[in-house]
């Protein structure tokens, strides 16, 4: 199969035989405590990120982040596989002898389901999972807070509405999405090479009672 002669492919065999061998969500947490703990180390973060762009081995993505290979290997195969789960190998790739393990994020974790489908930079928007949003936040929260561009935020607001109130938001985020879209066609429609990654959406859901009396 060429030099690069493939070994292993596919996510849902993968899957299937990390199941069977209890290699993968060794964590007795729920997947929300998975996902905390994963976050919960910088390497493991720089790890995550990296995968929310692209799927990676640890010596590309060690490359790639400036770091050991022995440290982004420990992380991304004992903590992020093994240990937490959040994490899955789909490739094993034959090079000069050895195997290279290249990894992606394992939607399912949190929020269920099949995973968007994830997009190259040039098809523009596209929906993230609920560990994709996790992860890219908390990375962004340590660029003080969070870096350019300038306007960066993060602003969650509890608030008790009646249907009539809750029918107007969501009037109110589906306008956001259309200005939204809009602002996108015309970045694009102007200089491609200025562009830059960012995370913008509206969110609105039910909430436990969290008010008192």
């Amino acid at each position: 199969m060429g030099e690069a002669g493939m070994v292993a492919k596919g996510k849902a065999a993968t899957a299937a035989a990390a199941s069977a061998n209890g290699s993968v969500g060794r964590r007795a947490d729920s997947p929300l405590d998975r996902v905390l703990h994963a976050l919960g180390h910088p390497v493991r973060r720089q790890i995550l990120r990296s995968l929310v762009r692209r799927d990676g081995s640890a010596s590309v993505i060690s490359k790639e982040l400036d770091l050991d290979l022995s440290v982004v290997s420990y992380h991304l195969n004992q903590v992020l596989a093994r240990e937490c789960g959040v994490v899955e190998l789909v490739e094993a790739i034959e090079r000069r002898g050895a195997l290279e393990k290249v990894y992606a994020l394992r939607f399912g974790a949190l929020g269920g389901g099949d995973p968007f489908r994830r997009l190259e930079p040039e098809e523009g928007i596209r929906p993230m999972s609920v560990e994709e949003c996790f992860i890219v936040a908390v990375s962004a929260m340590e660029e003080a807070p969070f870096g350019d561009p300038p306007g960066s935020t993060w602003q969650w607001s509890l608030a008790r509405v009646d249907a009539e109130a809750w029918r107007a938001i969501g009037e109110a985020r589906e306008e956001f999405e259309r200005q939204t879209l809009a602002a996108i066609k015309a970045s694009k429609a102007r200089d491609p090479e200025q562009t830059r990654d960012v995370v913008v959406g509206a969110a609105s859901f039910p909430a436990e009672e969290l008010r008192e009396g």
